[in-house]
C-alpha cells in the first residue's frame, strides 16, 4: 500500500518539475524543503517536508509532501499557499497548508498484553492535515533563501481496535480518533 503512495508522490514531483521548466510570464518555480521540530501534548518529534510550486508577486502556491513522525508515522500530502509581506529580499510571510494525512503505520499490528482484554489488533485510517503559521525568509545572493517558520498543525487519523471480551468472547471494535494539535518549528531551504 505504501508503494502506491510512493509512486504517486514520485510521479507528482516529476510532473511538477517538468511543468516548472516551462517558464510562464511572471511565474517562477520554487522548491522549499523543511526540517521540522514537532511538539504537542503526546511527544516531541520530527518531520520532513518538500513543497514545490510557483510564485507570482507576493503570492506562492504549491503542493507538498512530507513524512511526519509525531505519535504515529504518516505521510501528509497537501496544498500550500503563502503570502510575502513587502517587496524586499528578506521578508515575513504567512502560510496555510491543508490536505490528507496518509497513515504509514503497519496495516495491522497485534498486541498481546497481559491485561483482561486479551489479544487486540489495530488498523488505521487516513485523516486530515492542516498547518498555519508565520515565517521569515533570508534571501541569499543567488536568489536561494533560508526559511524559518513557526506554525500550528493538526494531524488526524483513526484507529480501529478489535479485541475479544474476556467474559463473552465476543469480538468488539473500539474506534480511537486522534486529533493531534502540535506546534511546528521549521527550518528550510528555498531554491
Amino acid at each position: 500500500m505504501v508503494k502506491k503512495y510512493y509512486l504517486l508522490i514520485v510521479f507528482g514531483t516529476v510532473c511538477v518539475s517538468l511543468f516548472a521548466q516551462q517558464k510562464k510570464a511572471g511565474y517562477t518555480f520554487h522548491s522549499i524543503n523543511n526540517l521540522s521540530l514537532v511538539n504537542g501534548n503526546n511527544a516531541v518529534s520530527g518531520s520532513l517536508q518538500s513543497v514545490n510550486g510557483f510564485k507570482k508577486g507576493s503570492w506562492y502556491a504549491g503542493a507538498g509532501v512530507g513524512i511526519d513522525y509525531y505519535l504515529y508515522r504518516t505521510v501528509p500530502l497537501f496544498a500550500d499557499l503563502r503570502y510575502a509581506f513587502g517587496k524586499k529580499k528578506n521578508n515575513f510571510f504567512a502560510y496555510a497548508d491543508a490536505g490528507i494525512n496518509f497513515n504509514w503505520v503497519q496495516d495491522q499490528f497485534i498486541d498481546n498484553p497481559s491485561n483482561w482484554n486479551g489479544n487486540t489488533s489495530s488498523t488505521f485510517q487516513n485523516g486530515m492535515y492542516t498547518d498555519v503559521g508565520l515565517g521569515y525568509s533570508f534571501q541569499t545572493k543567488n536568489k536561494n533563501a533560508l526559511v524559518l517558520s513557526l506554525g500550528h498543525s493538526v494531524k488526524s487519523l483513526k484507529e480501529l481496535e478489535k479485541y475479544r471480551d474476556w467474559r463473552t468472547q465476543e469480538l468488539l471494535t473500539k474506534i480511537n480518533s486522534y486529533n493531534l494539535n502540535r506546534i511546528m518549528i521549521k527550518v528550510g531551504w528555498q531554491f
